[in-house]
């Protein structure tokens, strides 16, 4: 498909609607960004000859393909460990805290809608249609639909099947029925996607941003090995250390990398279509996950690695210089939306605080970094779900990491961090926490001395500072904010963190602080109460 949209139709710098448009080749990149729900730093490509971890266990020759032809990225971290937040942030560019209502999960804006301030933002999808591109989006969204250009972008007419791969495959009573099963789900992606592209017109580039579901809670217990040959027993002596290494959770977690190698054959049958459409090489190909693994302490919600590292590969042979290079630095997912504008000719839209990884990708080394400022990556949370404290009050958190360090401020540190004990076991989620075979597990053992300090780690209250060494502590274990020898270093964070945020206009450092305890959530709620009276 040969872009032939002529470069007159575009003015050079105008600017329309906060978009600023310029001259713009007439072979312009496809954009298709595979963004799974809750997959985190999993691939074969992530293993460590020097130390035994989950990695060496799962298997996804798909995004290690991409890899050993493109960028992998060793240090990606998402703006914020929850779907909604950092959804948004990807999308618009932005930190997390910048995004009105996107800032949080399940939280209606106080007031008229149109007040939100998301309802103000542009996304790189709305900026890339005005330019030009056919847009779309299959499976999940779980933001402002605007940022996607409006429910009419979503294509989903071969079905959502995939969603569940793990209830729907097992359904199979026999391999060869399995099987079957398997191909009939990894037929709907191709099917989803040829009637996106089949929508475009012809010549037209396209940005489609694909996201399924399926490594969400809940999938099946004990379909690891079934499915994809995973044997928990594998994952003996692997395991992150605030884990316990025990039957139970060896299990969960193999069942949750089966649920990661079917995300990485659907990238495999979007490889495929793009190669037989002729699209692959001008095709900017990125996958990515919004967060770390559900239902395990310390992963989704958290802002240790385990919750917010996550896979990042870059693969576009037109425009990467020296493919299967691994890039070490740290890099935030808000940098995508200005590295898909650049890629295109586009500035990037007022107000995103990510910056381009063009010149990584084009420079053929990690120089770039340097000269973007990008030596450091800002993390942070605030709500998941309701139910975790009383008054639907968040748990507000702030981390800015480095390659060496991870400092952590928690503003209130007097707030259960996961949820109000005691812990309940189940399937459901109640707190910031999914509920999982692992969380019932803890549940039945949280008042055993053995496994106290598994309990601690996971749930336990947190102090208003943490910093970690991230070199010789990888799992976050020792918190040295009160070790005198690291004094200078503490400040040295903390004052940089409180910069930024205080720059960048979080809410929760500039003004009274408390706009994410009061407004939007509660406010709507107490309105809602005075309704029913």
């Amino acid at each position: 498909m040969r872009r032939t949209i002529p470069i007159v139709v575009l003015l050079m710098m105008t600017v329309f609607s906060n978009t600023a448009i310029i001259a713009l080749s007439n072979d312009r990149p496809n954009i298709v960004f595979a963004f799974a729900d809750d997959w985190g730093r999993y691939a074969s490509a992530y293993r460590e000859p020097d130390r035994a971890t989950i990695n060496d266990v799962i298997e996804t020759p798909n995004f290690d393909a991409l890899a050993a032809n493109g960028v992998l990225f060793w240090d990606a971290h998402v703006s914020a460990p929850s779907c909604t937040p950092s959804r948004t942030s990807v999308l618009t560019g932005r930190h997390f805290f910048r995004n009105g209502s996107g800032s949080q999960l399940h939280s209606p804006w106080a007031g008229d809608s149109a007040a939100d301030p998301v309802m103000q933002l542009r996304s790189y999808h709305q900026i890339l249609k005005d330019a030009g591109y056919h847009t779309g989006v299959t499976y999940k969204t779980h933001v402002a639909m605007h940022l996607f250009n409006g429910a009419e972008s979503q294509y989903n007419q071969a079905g959502q099947s995939f969603n569940r791969f793990s209830q729907n495959v097992s359904e199979g009573k026999t391999e060869d029925e399995r099987q079957q099963i398997k191909q009939q789900l990894l037929a709907e992606v191709r099917n989803n996607m040829r009637g996106f592209l089949d929508k475009g017109e012809k010549g037209q580039p396209f940005c489609w941003y694909f996201s399924p579901t399926n490594a969400h809670r809940t999938w099946v217990w004990k379909s690891a090995q079934p499915l994809w040959g995973i044997n928990p027993d594998d994952l003996k002596g692997k395991m992150p250390s605030f884990l316990p290494d025990n039957e139970t959770v060896r299990q969960d977690m193999a069942d949750y990398l089966g649920e990661c190698q079917a995300f990485d054959a659907a990238v495999g049958v979007i490889v495929d279509e793009l190669k037989q459409r002729g699209e692959f090489e001008n095709t900017i190909l990125v996958v990515s996950g919004d967060h770390g693994a559900p239902g395990f302490p310390r992963g989704k919600t958290n802002l240790f690695n385990f919750g917010t590292q996550v896979s990042l590969v870059v693969h576009w042979p037109k425009g990467v210089k020296n493919p299967g290079r691994r890039i070490d630095n740290p890099t935030s997912l808000i940098d995508l939306a200005p590295t898909y504008l650049a890629a295109v000719g586009l500035p990037p839209h007022e107000g995103m605080n990510g910056k381009s990884l063009l010149p990584i990708l084009r420079d053929g080394d990690a120089r770039g970094f340097t000269e973007l400022g990008n030596d450091y990556v800002i993390t942070g949370r605030e709500r998941h779900v309701g139910n975790a404290r009383a008054d639907f009050l968040p748990y507000p958190s702030r981390a800015i990491r480095t390659k060496e360090y991870l400092y952590v401020r928690n503003f209130k540190p007097e707030r259960w961090p996961m949820m109000t004990p005691p812990l309940t076991a189940g399937e459901s989620t109640h707190g910031d926490f999914d509920g999982s075979p692992t969380k019932s597990w803890f549940a039945e053992v949280q008042g055993q001395t053995e496994y106290a300090k598994y309990v601690e780690l996971g749930w336990g209250k947190r102090p208003a500072e943490e910093l970690y060494d991230l070199r010789n502590d990888p799992d976050q274990l020792t918190n040295l904010a009160e070790n005198s020898n690291h004094e200078s270093l503490r400040k040295v964070m903390s004052d940089q963190l409180a910069s930024i945020l205080a720059e960048t206009g979080d809410p929760r450092v500039v003004g009274e602080g408390d706009a994410f305890d009061r407004a939007p959530y509660l406010e709507a709620k107490e309105r809602g109460q005075k309704k029913k009276k």
